[in-house]
């Protein structure tokens, strides 16, 4: 969508890393990432690891069996990878990985995926990461930056309505799962900018007056007209909040990569030695 600029941003950003990463990097490395999915990205980054060594070690880690889908394709297009899938929770996967073997891993969290965390739960899930993490190991973390309103809230309401389709779809799943009734063209996609908080917030809105029974859960829902339904938070920040948070965590900053608009970020920490 031309409104929704992370992931393109990202993109942009990780292929310029092309040059820089291999600096931190050495034969000795295996890749971990959390959150694969169909690994577009990871490949950006796959590409520098089959310049550096001749067999590269991938563990991604994804609670969707699209893993094994994303895999199989990885595996007919690079022919120095192996590949071990964990379909896991990111705490249980790195809990696993944790002593696995002794080799040193760059871990991946790409996405803005970390923004959906509340600013407690994504603490709590940095310090996850790093009680995991073995002396050498490196994350790689990419952070969505606070910028001007509407260029958030553009992109969280875009003009073709994939957003607004993605967010109704968590209906579809109450009424598929939960046995629920829920009538979709009762709802509307709102979403707002809180420059309070950073964050983008993302809700249902109810057209009408309405009740909904969800079968499975034994539940009535009464819902007034113009009543939100909260869905989602994704937390913007500033570079000196991000620096600031890992450094408290423990994490040693290595380099941080942005994109020519200021748009996004990449980081890149090791677990401190201190």
């Amino acid at each position: 969508m031309p409104e929704y600029y992370p992931t393109r941003t990202e993109i942009n950003i990780l292929t310029k890393l092309q040059d820089d990463l291999p600096l931190f990097l050495g034969d000795s490395f295996q890749l971990v990432e959390l959150g694969s999915g169909t690994s577009v990205k990871t490949r950006l980054i796959l590409d520098i690891f089959a310049k550096l060594q001749t067999k590269t070690e991938y563990f991604p880690i994804d609670v969707s069996e699209i893993l094994a889908e994303s895999s199989e394709q990885l595996l007919k297009d690079y022919d120095c990878l192996h590949i071990t899938g964990i379909i896991d929770t990111y705490e249980g996967g790195l809990e696993f990985l944790k002593n696995y073997n002794n080799k040193k891993s760059l871990i991946l969290f790409l996405g803005s995926s970390f923004g959906n965390f509340a600013p407690s739960e994504g603490r709590k899930f940095l310090q996850t990461v790093h009680s995991t993490m073995k002396p050498g190991d490196l994350f790689l973390i990419g952070l969505d930056l606070v910028k001007d309103k509407q260029i958030l809230e553009s992109a969280y309401d875009d003009s073709q309505g994939i957003t607004a389709k993605f967010n109704l779809n968590v209906l579809s799943r109450i009424n598929d799962e939960l046995d629920a009734d829920f009538n979709l063209d009762d709802f509307s996609h709102h979403s707002v900018y809180n420059a309070k908080y950073q964050r983008i917030e993302m809700y249902l809105k109810s057209l009408v007056n309405q009740s909904v029974v969800i079968s499975k859960s034994n539940l009535l829902l009464n819902l007034a007209k113009d009543e939100l339904i909260h869905t989602e938070h994704s937390h913007k920040y500033r570079l000196d909040q991000i620096h600031n948070l890992l450094s408290d965590v423990g994490f040693e900053i290595k380099h941080t990569w942005l994109d020519d608009d200021n748009y996004f970020s990449l980081t890149l920490v090791s677990k401190s030695s201190t």
